[in-house]
This record gives C-alpha cells, structure tokens and sequence, in this order.
C-alpha cells in the first residue's frame, strides 16, 4: 500500500481506563504510511498505554484502532493474526530472550509464525542482524551487549517477519547521547530505505527533533491529545505555553 493515501493507522473515538479509572479519553489521531510518527508527552501521561493497545495488548472501554482498515479491538482468530503479522514491536528493555543468543532470539519469531526450515529461518535472522549492523553479533547473548546493541537487536528482531510497522518504546531510554543518535540514524536509515511506518514512544527531545515527521503530545490532566503536528512548528507556534514549555526546554 507504499503511496496510499489512506492512512495505515486510525485511531477513533478511543477511550482507555483502568476499572474506573480513566487514563485516556476521546483519542483521533491517524499515522500516514512510510512516516515516524511520535507519541509524547510528560511522566504518567499513557504514552506506553497508549501503545500497548495499539499493538493489541490490551482493548480500549470505547473506540476503534484500525490498521490497514482492519479494527483490531473486534478482530479474532485468523484475521487478528494476519494484521498482527504487519507490526513490529521494540519494547523498553528490549525484552530479549536472555537464554537465547541473538540469532535464535530472532528465529523463534519465524518459527512462530512460519512454516520456514531452520536453514531458511537462520538465513534470514542473520540478514535482519545485518541491517541493524550486528551480524558479527549473530552467537552472542544479550548479557555480552551494550546497551545500545540490545535495542538494535531488539529492532532486528521486530523485523523479523517484514512488518509495515514498527513500534518502539521509549528507544533511547538508557542511552548515552552519541548511542542514542545512532540509533535516530538507524531509524532514519529504515523508514527512507525500506519505507517502513515507526510509531515511537518517546520524551528525548534530540530524538524528536531528528527523527519525527510527526508527534502528538498527550496530558495527563486532560487525559487526550493537547497538540499535533511537526516538533519545530509545535515549539514556535503553538497557542498552548506548556506545549512550548516542553518543546524549548534545555538538556
């Protein structure tokens, strides 16, 4: 669907709460295909929430998520898994099997979800390293990385089946500043050359700055989205001061 003019996600009148507890209220937002679309906003705001029910981890109490025209949130059996093969997803910590080196961390995705013999699953595990640049890396375990290398290897591994999109959770978390940049490159690299669709959750401002074509920016208080649209415009232009706040603020 790479130049299409329906967007790859849509999300409807979504509203997420915990018993009673609502953490998310009257969500409508839409992610184009081939963009990096970032989610934001300050501690506690439902950033991570957010993305877990858009990944299908959790339903909302109302609303659609829709991905590729298919709502998600009533999907079952076959069709919910076909539409779950066309995400990826890098969570915080990575999660990475810590008993597995990264070669199988990745092939345990393919035999999951494929028929593929074990040479063919290898190959490709090995192809996917390959493009996140940890090929020579391939036997090593995760507790042998850095800390910038298991995010790489986590996205490696989110690749594992082709998706039309990747989601990633708070990727830079933990980094140092010039790891962190490198991995804006990697993300840059991989949405311009393979046109894949990134929905990030993030508050680094350098990795907004450099990566996003688009954000929105999430309250806590209000419980919806305070602000859309590009970082520079957002930072310059918009009519909410704490929006601005966030945006100009140093380090």
């Amino acid at each position: 669907m790479e130049g299409s003019s329906e967007p790859i996600i849509r999300v409807e009148d979504v509203t997420v709460a915990y018993g009673d507890s609502v953490v998310l209220k009257d969500l409508n937002f839409q992610v184009k295909h081939g963009e990096v679309f970032i989610i934001l906003g300050g501690s506690g705001c439902g950033k991570s929430t957010l993305l877990k029910h858009m990944i299908s981890l959790h339903s909302p109490v109302k609303g659609k998520i829709l991905i590729d025209g298919v709502d998600i949130v009533t999907a079952e059996g076959s069709e919910l898994r076909e539409i779950l093969r066309k995400i990826g997803v890098m969570y915080q910590n990575g999660a990475l099997f810590g008993s597995m080196n990264l070669i199988d961390n990745i092939c345990l995705v393919l035999e999951e979800f494929t028929d593929l013999p074990r040479d063919a699953t290898e190959t490709i595990a090995l192809m996917k390293l390959n493009v996140v640049g940890l090929a020579d890396s391939a036997h090593k375990m995760p507790s042998e990385l850095s800390g910038g290398m298991k995010k790489r290897a986590a996205i490696a591994r989110a690749m594992a089946l082709d998706p039309e999109i990747l989601f990633l959770d708070e990727p830079s978390a933990g980094l140092d500043p010039v790891t962190s940049a490198q991995l804006d490159d990697l993300i840059l690299e991989l949405s311009r050359s393979l046109k894949i669709t990134f929905v990030v959750v993030t508050h680094e401002l350098p990795s907004i700055f450099t990566v996003a074509d688009r954000v929105i920016m999430l309250d806590k208080n209000t419980k919806t989205i305070i602000a859309t649209g590009k970082p520079g415009e957002l930072r310059d232009k918009s009519d909410n001061p704490w929006v601005r706040q966030f945006f100009n603020r140093q380090g």
